[in-house]
């Protein structure tokens, strides 16, 4: 792996940290331990990952292959059941769900690129193969 491509996944990791902190630690109004723990690995994850990957540690793509994992499953997750619930909310309770409905999916459109895409991307490009980088 090239050190600019490193910088940027490490760059990419540690700001999908920020994030997730920000909107799950900040954002959420209550507290439910399921989400807790599910977002501060994941955040601990992200920042030993982004740290590895900025100064080059020899295990640095074996982390990053881990958190890109973690992410990718957790979001994939995550995507789905706000769809689901966005779908149920506008089908059960009709005109008036629809606003719960487009909140659900603004959250889930917002969570794609964080949690989705860069661990997709990370994951083709880390993984051993004939087209991944590693």
């Amino acid at each position: 792996m090239t050190r600019r491509v490193a910088i940027v996944f490490g760059v990419a990791d540690l700001l999908t940290a920020a994030v997730v902190t920000l909107g799950i630690f900040f954002g959420l109004p209550a507290r439910w331990a399921v989400v807790d723990v599910a977002a501060g690995v994941l955040v601990a994850l992200k920042i030993a990952s982004g740290v590895s990957l900025m100064v080059r540690a020899r295990r640095a793509p074996a982390v990053a292959i881990a958190a890109a994992a973690v992410a990718l499953a957790l979001g994939l997750g995550l995507v789905t059941s706000l769809a689901l619930t966005a779908s149920w909310l506008s089908g059960v309770y009709g005109p008036v769900g629809r606003g719960g409905a487009l909140l659900m999916t603004l959250v889930a459109a917002l969570t794609l690129p964080y949690l989705v895409v860069l661990p997709a991307v990370q994951l083709f490009w880390l993984l051993p193969g004939p087209k991944g980088g590693a």
